[in-house]
């Protein structure tokens, strides 16, 4: 069963399953978080209600467990469309980012990640290490822990809000990896008992971050507490942004000023503005013709059919 729940942070109609709120270990863990980052109203709120209630239907058919039958075998057995998939095991979180970061408000993202920090911890992340120093080609590995479960983020065309919000998640995964340093701590062990057994301890990190790192990410969730790996991360995701940004759109990503900078400045809403401007001409005057030429390359158009202006129809040679 599904409801719409309200919190007194700004994320209005997030749907969470009532089991979730109630229970919140084993099967109804949230596996699936979508982050949905379109406005409440206009054309995009009517999207947003459609999205959701497309992903309520989903939810009820596939995730619906019937009721026990018999096999061939004689065994009786609970049938599910999809065993992992459950009303409990996704989240649908809509945050209107234009609503809430409104009048430079873009501190107000901590919200957010407040909201959606608990699901990222639970998730966990990737992590093997190698089992002795000498971890060239044909060295064995140890998996210590797998990531289970995503945060899918989306705004209307997955470029600009996405990636801000994106490098937000990004950067408390990387703080926490770097905070437990699990695979440093276990090299570390192994190195120092000079042989390939395990040491009794192995399971305990044995440094973390220093403290006044910890409270300077707990102050400030939204940059890592020292300015080297700070700026390094911001450039990486504004890089990135701008060149998926050039490929969709022609033009570099909308809000670059803050995910490289951490701030809003005038600077950066006026090039915000010259690059809408820029995206307005190529999509309605320059997009259509290169879709063509898309649709041509990978088959979805074959060569012989050449469209007539006059009558609408197609000639074949």
């Amino acid at each position: 069963e599904l409801w719409w729940y309200s919190s007194s942070i700004g994320l209005k109609n997030s749907f969470l399953s009532k089991s979730k709120l109630t229970k919140d270990s084993g099967k109804d863990e949230v596996k699936v978080a979508m982050v949905n980052l379109i406005d409440k109203h206009g054309d995009q709120g009517r999207l947003g209600s459609t999205f959701d209630s497309v992903l309520s239907a989903v939810l009820e058919v596939y995730g619906k467990s019937y009721p026990k039958h018999k096999s061939k075998c004689g065994k009786s057995s609970e049938s599910n469309t999809h065993p992992d998939l459950t009303p409990s095991s996704v989240a649908h979180i809509w945050y209107d980012f234009h609503a809430e970061c409104k009048g430079g408000r873009w501190d107000r993202l901590n919200h957010l990640l407040e909201e959606v920090t608990p699901t990222l911890n639970k998730h966990g992340y990737f992590c093997a290490v190698p089992k002795s120093r000498h971890c060239g080609y044909g060295a064995s590995w140890e998996l210590v822990s797998l990531q289970d479960g995503i945060v899918r983020t989306n705004c209307m065309d997955c470029l600009d809000r996405t990636n801000v919000v994106q490098s937000m998640f990004g950067r408390h995964i990387l703080y926490r990896q770097l905070h437990q340093r699990v695979g440093l701590s276990k090299v570390t062990k192994r190195d120092r008992l000079g042989h390939g057994t395990m040491s009794p301890s192995l399971g305990r990190r044995e440094r973390t971050l220093p403290l006044e790192c910890t409270v300077g990410y707990k102050q400030r969730p939204l940059a890592l507490p020292w300015s080297e790996g700070e700026a390094a991360h911001r450039l990486l995701w504004a890089d990135n942004a701008d060149a998926i940004s050039r490929l969709y759109a022609g033009t570099p990503a909308l809000k670059g000023d803050f995910t490289r900078t951490g701030k809003r400045t005038k600077r950066g809403a006026l090039d915000d503005g010259l690059n809408s401007l820029q995206r307005y001409y190529l999509n309605n005057f320059i997009d259509a013709d290169r879709q063509e030429g898309m649709d041509l390359l990978v088959g979805n158009t074959d060569f012989n059919l050449v469209p007539l202006d006059y009558d609408e129809t197609s000639r074949v040679f």
